[in-house]
């Protein structure tokens, strides 16, 4: 059975609600998945649980995940969680600062933008959209590049690092942290995407051991690094890493996971190929 365990929905920064998610996901051959939005459990909190009522009818397995960020020593990276109860309080109380900590940065972000780029060129309600929880730098970017103001995501990315000052952080735990918070919520951890780290200069490869007696679970092993970015990694490049990160991840005792970091429904389309049944339809 083909899995998925890291797609993202509009609760976070993907651009289908959480049942859309799960259309797709069956449409394109997948029966096991999950939906991992950042710093948020509000995909399987949406309209009251819909999204259970989706994959029961849709016959496709459920596991309610997360993606949190963490710091390893002292660098951002991301950590996927599976099977957590979603009304752990420790986790819980955690997202609520994040979502908080999030919210108060686009106020101060979007203040920036309307005062050096124009008064009229992104409300607040643009942004504010019912039913998102986690609010993030591409809810900004990409209205802002569809209206010409950046010619390119990346360009607008770079405005945004020049011009936005890093006073006010979003709380992060350490890996370890992290690890445990999931642990205690019921749940198990996997390291998402270690190529980008890897091609960051970070020697991710080595640092698996000491990850795996810090508790963490899995890796992301199988991830569509060559389709997502091109720029980053060649064909010879993929096969060389993945590799590399399978001997080492079962020289650790680490479990592996696969997911396709999918935000739209174009990204199906870019990892799977074109959908072998209609959308909505069950298996």
């Amino acid at each position: 059975m083909l899995s998925d365990f890291h797609l993202h929905s509009s609760v976070s920064d993907g651009g289908l609600a959480p049942s859309a998610v799960l259309q797709h996901a069956v449409a394109h051959g997948l029966g096991r998945v999950s939906i991992t939005d950042h710093d948020t459990l509000g995909a399987y909190l949406w309209e009251k649980g819909r999204v259970f009522e989706e994959a029961r009818r849709l016959g496709v397995e459920l596991s309610v995940g997360i993606e949190l960020d963490v710091l390893l020593d002292g660098r951002e990276v991301h950590l996927l969680g599976y099977d957590m109860d979603v009304s752990a309080s420790r986790l819980g109380t955690h997202l609520a600062e994040v979502r908080r900590a999030r919210e108060a940065r686009f106020r101060r972000e979007i203040a920036v933008v309307r005062e050096r780029l124009g008064e009229h060129v992104l409300r607040e309600e643009e942004v504010l959209v019912p039913g998102r929880e986690t609010l993030m730098r591409p809810h900004l970017i990409r209205p802002l590049v569809e209206r010409g103001c950046f010619a390119t995501y990346q360009e607008g990315r770079a405005w945004f690092r020049a011009h936005m000052a890093p006073d006010l952080a979003v709380p992060k735990p350490t890996l370890q942290e992290g690890v445990a918070m999931l642990q205690e919520a019921g749940g198990w951890a996997s390291l998402a995407h270690p190529g980008y780290y890897w091609k960051d200069g970070v020697a991710i490869l080595e640092a698996l051991p000491v990850l795996r007696e810090c508790g963490l679970d899995a890796v992301e092993l199988d991830y569509p690094y060559r389709s997502s970015s091109p720029s980053l990694f060649s064909a010879e490049d993929e096969g060389r890493f993945l590799a590399a990160l399978r001997a080492a991840g079962e020289r650790a005792g680490l479990r592996f996971t696969r997911g396709s970091d999918a935000h739209f429904a174009a990204d199906f389309d870019r990892v799977y190929g074109p959908a072998t049944a209609p959308e909505g339809a069950a298996p």
